[in-house]
C-alpha cells in the first residue's frame, strides 16, 4: 500500500507481472503533489473516494470511481486529494498494448473534447471495463497460485474494453511506430533549429498534404501551428533573459514584426508586455 508519489516508494511496493505493474495507493487525509507517469502508459482508477488533477497549472477537474484517468508516458499532473481515497493504478506495458491493438479493428476517430493537454484523457468507465478491474481487485485478494498469469489475462481483457473507447487508442498507440509521434518528437527536439514540413513528410514517406491531414486528426492542430506553439512557448522563458529582436532571431524568426503578432495572438500580449511582467523593476 503506498501513501505517497515517491518514485522509489512505488519501485519497492508494486506487484508486476509480464503485461503489468499494479499500483495500490491508499490516502486517509488530505493529500497534494506531483503526480508522473515513466516508461509506460498508466490507467488510474478509483475503488473509493476522489482526486482533483491540473495540468500545466491548466483548470483543475475531478475523477471519481465512475471515470479513469489515462496518463501516457513522461506525463506530469498535480493532484490534490481532499478525502479519503483508495486507487488501484496500472502501468500497461507496451507489448500488451501492441498485441491487442493488432488483433482487433479499431474506430481511429479521436473525441477531442475527452484530451486535456500533454494527450492526457479522462474518461467515463464502462460495464466492460469495471468487470475487467473488479476481476484484478478479486485476484489481488487472494493469495493464491497462478497470480501472475490470471492477471495477464484478464490484462488482455481490460486493454481490449480500453481500446473501444473513442479517444483512448491516441493515448496508448501514438508510441507505437507512428509516424505523427516520430514528427512531434523530431521538433520537439528540433524546433530551435530551421524546420521544413515538407521534408519532415518526405522523411517520414508521406506526401506532404497526407502528412498534415493525418497530423492535425491526431493532435487538433496543423504540423505549422504545433510548431509555432513551440517556438512561443520557448519564447516566453527566453524573454526573461533576451531581449525580443534577439528572441526572435533565435527561434528563426527574421521578421520581428510577424512573430510579434503571433506572439500577441497566442498570448493576448506583446512581447515586449511580456517581459515587462518578468521584470519587477521594468514592471513598477
Amino acid at each position: 500500500m503506498l501513501t505517497d508519489f515517491r518514485r522509489d516508494l512505488e519501485k519497492n511496493n508494486r506487484l508486476e507481472t509480464n503485461y503489468l505493474r499494479l499500483l495500490y495507493y491508499e490516502f486517509a487525509q488530505k493529500y497534494t503533489g506531483v503526480y508522473k507517469s515513466y516508461e509506460y502508459n498508466r490507467l488510474c482508477t478509483i475503488i473509493e473516494g476522489e482526486k482533483q488533477v491540473s495540468v500545466n497549472q491548466g483548470a483543475p477537474f475531478s475523477y471519481d470511481s465512475s471515470q479513469f484517468l489515462l496518463m501516457p508516458p513522461d506525463s506530469r499532473i498535480q493532484m490534490e486529494i481532499n478525502r479519503p481515497t483508495k486507487a488501484l493504478v496500472i502501468e500497461l506495458d507496451d507489448k500488451l498494448i501492441k498485441n491487442v491493438s493488432e488483433k482487433i479493428s479499431i474506430d481511429y476517430s479521436v473525441d477531442y473534447d475527452l484530451l486535456t493537454q500533454d494527450r492526457l484523457l479522462c474518461g467515463n468507465g464502462t460495464p466492460e471495463i469495471k468487470i475487467s478491474l473488479n476481476r484484478i481487485l478479486d485476484i489481488l485478494s487472494k493469495s493464491k497460485g497462478n497470480i501472475e498469469f490470471l492477471l495477464d489475462l484478464y490484462a488482455q481483457e481490460l486493454v481490449y474494453n480500453l481500446i473501444q473507447i473513442k479517444g483512448v487508442d491516441q493515448v496508448l498507440n501514438l508510441e507505437l511506430d507512428n509516424p505523427i509521434f516520430k514528427a512531434v518528437k523530431y521538433m520537439k527536439g528540433n524546433y530551435m533549429q530551421p524546420i521544413s514540413i515538407k521534408q519532415i513528410s518526405s522523411d517520414l514517406n508521406m506526401s506532404e498534404a497526407n502528412f498534415c491531414q493525418c497530423f492535425k486528426r491526431i493532435s487538433g492542430i496543423t504540423p505549422k501551428d504545433y510548431l509555432t506553439n513551440l517556438k512561443l512557448a520557448k519564447a516566453k522563458d527566453m524573454l526573461r533573459y533576451s531581449n525580443v529582436t534577439e528572441v526572435a532571431f533565435d527561434l528563426g524568426y527574421e521578421n520581428i514584426s510577424h512573430f510579434i503578432a503571433l506572439f500577441k495572438a497566442k498570448y493576448g500580449i506583446t512581447p515586449k508586455q511580456y517581459k515587462k511582467t518578468c521584470d519587477p523593476l521594468t514592471s513598477q
